[in-house]
């Protein structure tokens, strides 16, 4: 795959919004989120990574996949993207018992998480648009303080329709939700929810209470369907479309190396065995306040879906904006199974993560050190001591683990900073949540007050560190400094600043703090502790979203995204260095 335009992205979607509440068009975000109402542009800096979407042509058709509620990747994009196991043991030392690259069965949460969805009985105001603002008052404003999403709602105030409806401005009526705000009630919301559209709408809504809200997959040119085309439909959209057929049938019979070499790296984890599933009982347009306004996907662009399905001799994903894409124009992402570590009950810093490769284990002797004939699994985790060595040109570092020692320059290595980013007696009784983002270093820790209780890796920008002179933007560099969480998305589109037609869909848990920088889940890749994005701080999806529930100020239930606003409280701080 050629290397995506997506060098610098911004969050968004191109769908209309009401003149009254958003100009239609913005560039860059100039100050954390302030504008994402502008064209509901929030920019963004990341590329897809070939690797995760399958690096080799598969050898035969990956077997349909079980008909299970949420599509599965093909076997040769998981094989590719799955974190690797442990290694069998060489003679000598055993591996310490560090954590294999973990499995998502078992997922960290906050220990203060806010629920994600209010349970209390009471009417509520659904949304039926991509975008539906809360405001603070009353009225149409810039100053939004957050918003829903399709198939979304809302809590009334005190769970009543009589007492929360109100009147202002730009609405026939106003409706008070909570823990604040108002929402107007027109075309884009109702208060019936067994609305026909919104039903539609909630069947495919995003599933919030997941690292991942969606299914994922690399386009590589695929165009978008307002429901199943006719064939002509089919002929105009998709001009290769008898030569495409052509090369999934070598795919299939696995020998679409035939093709040559670069149609085959370009089908490369295309997944062309059927799905088993009809299509939904219902599909046709939902309209511009639904869809996203554009008919075509490029290649090295990716695609949330909420489902797929088979039609027409042919699978189809139905998209998280309600249009449908043939399936074998894009490469399923595997999930991402890596996540960090909750500190606290025996586990504490330093702690050693394996990044780029394994690591080989050493013994101490008295000549030096010697290889133990073992190796700690990339990704995995070890404790470490504190101690250090020479050991001719390389440091070496001990585990807490029979005496074994690792280099220095195979782990990605979260310590435990010197000094909190706050004043003394500042926020005195708060929970003074910040988190220690190390660009080079590879890694993230989250802190309570001078208590860490998280410690990952991330993928901050391919660039490294500031260029002086230079736009962050322009060198693919994550912004150094302390900063704060300026705005909480449960997903967003981002969209290249460079080219508009280069999207990463439906990014899940987005948390700016620098202009078009934010931390935020990447489903893309796996390459976490390198450098890799273009200039954000990328996270498995596991560890965006515990990062997501623990900082702040919480996002309200049911809320998709907001701003951060005093009256939620003070925000989480970001600390980034070298």
């Amino acid at each position: 795959m050629r290397r995506s335009h997506a060098e610098d992205l911004r969050f968004g979607d191109n769908s209309p919004k009401p003149e009254a509440t958003v100009p239609r068009h913005a560039s860059l975000l100039r100050t954390a989120l302030g504008l994402l109402a502008a064209a509901s542009l929030l920019p963004g800096c990341e590329q897809a990574d070939a690797r995760q979407a399958g690096a080799a042509p598969p050898a035969a058709v990956s077997a349909a996949p079980s008909a299970a509620t949420r599509a599965e990747p093909s076997a040769a994009a998981a094989s590719a993207a799955r974190a690797p196991e442990a290694p069998p043991q060489a003679p000598g030392d055993a591996a310490p018992s560090a954590s294999p690259p973990p499995s998502s069965d078992a997922l960290p949460r906050p220990e203060h998480a806010p629920p994600s969805r209010s349970t209390a009985p009471g009417e509520r105001i659904h949304a039926k648009a991509r975008f539906v603002w809360i405001q603070p008052a009353p009225q149409p404003s810039k100053g939004w303080l957050g918003y829903l999403t399709l198939g979304g709602s809302v809590r009334l105030f005190e769970g009543s329709a009589e007492k929360a409806k109100t009147y202002g401005p730009g609405c026939d009526a106003w409706y008070r939700v909570e823990p604040m705000g108002y929402v107007c009630l027109g075309a884009e919301t109702t208060l019936d929810e067994n609305d026909a559209e919104l039903v539609r709408l909630r069947a495919h809504a995003a599933k919030i209470d997941e690292p991942y809200p969606y299914d994922y997959a690399e386009s590589i040119g695929a165009p978008r369907y307002v429901g199943l085309p006719s064939p002509k439909q089919v002929e105009k959209a998709e001009w290769d479309y008898a030569a495409h057929q052509k090369r999934l049938s070598l795919l299939r019979e696995g020998r679409i190396a035939e093709a040559g070499k670069l149609t085959a790296e370009l089908y490369a984890g295309v997944d062309a065995s059927p799905f088993g599933r009809p299509p939904p009982a219902e599909l046709g347009d939902l309209g511009q306040r639904v869809r996203e306004a554009r008919d075509y996907v490029a290649p090295g662009s990716t695609i949330a879906y909420a489902s797929a399905f088979d039609a027409d001799e042919r699978s189809w994903l139905y998209t998280s904006d309600h249009v449908v894409v043939p399936k074998d124009r894009t490469k399923p992402y595997a999930r991402i199974a890596f996540h960090g570590v909750r500190l606290g009950d025996g586990v504490e810093l330093p702690l050693g993560f394996a990044r780029k490769s394994d690591a080989p284990l050493y013994r101490r002797t008295e000549a030096g050190f010697e290889e133990a004939g073992s190796a700690l699994p990339r990704l995995a985790h070890v404790a470490l001591t504190g101690e250090r060595a020479r050991h001719g040109k390389e440091t070496m570092l001990e585990s807490r683990d029979r005496g074994l020692w690792l280099r220095e320059r195979d782990l990605a290595v979260a310590e435990k900073a010197e000094r909190i980013p706050f004043r003394e007696g500042e926020l005195e009784g708060e929970l003074r949540t910040w988190v220690d983002v190390r660009i080079l270093g590879g890694t993230l820790v989250a802190y309570e007050g001078d208590t860490p209780v998280y410690a990952t890796l991330n993928s901050s920008g391919r660039g490294g560190l500031p260029v002086p002179g230079r736009e962050l933007i322009s060198t693919a560099s994550t912004p150094t400094g302390t900063f704060r969480v300026d705005g909480k998305f449960r997903t967003a589109t981002m969209v290249s600043s460079t080219d508009s037609s280069v999207v990463h869909s439906e990014v899940q848990f987005v948390q700016n703090f620098h202009g078009p920088h934010a931390l935020h889940g990447a489903y893309w890749h796996d390459r976490w502790g390198e450098l890799k994005s273009g200039g954000c701080v990328n996270l498995s999806p596991i560890d965006s979203k515990w990062l997501f529930e623990w900082s702040e100020p919480r996002l309200p239930p049911d809320w998709h995204g907001m701003r951060s606003a005093k009256e939620l409280g003070p925000p989480t701080r970001v600390v980034v260095r070298p």
